[in-house]
């Protein structure tokens, strides 16, 4: 199961979009949740799981001489 999580912005419509992401062929569930400005704390803990998944990445099998990879690292 893969999961997509989207941000919308403040003007967003968040009940048409469910709706129309609820009809889309595949989609198995939908649910909304608001994050208030006050929730610093979920967020730090967002950002250093982040970086917990980079510091886990072993750099040597990440070919280097791809062009692919150069374009994309160089981002």
């Amino acid at each position: 199961m893969t999961q997509i999580l989207v941000t919308l912005d403040n003007n967003a419509d968040a009940s048409l979009l469910r709706r129309m992401i609820e009809n889309m062929k595949g989609v198995l569930a939908t649910s909304v949740q608001s994050i208030k400005k006050g929730e610093k704390e979920d967020t730090e803990e967002w950002i250093n799981n982040l970086h917990a998944i980079k510091r886990s990445i072993n750099p040597d099998l990440i070919d280097m001489s791809d062009e692919r990879t150069k374009y994309i690292m160089s981002k």
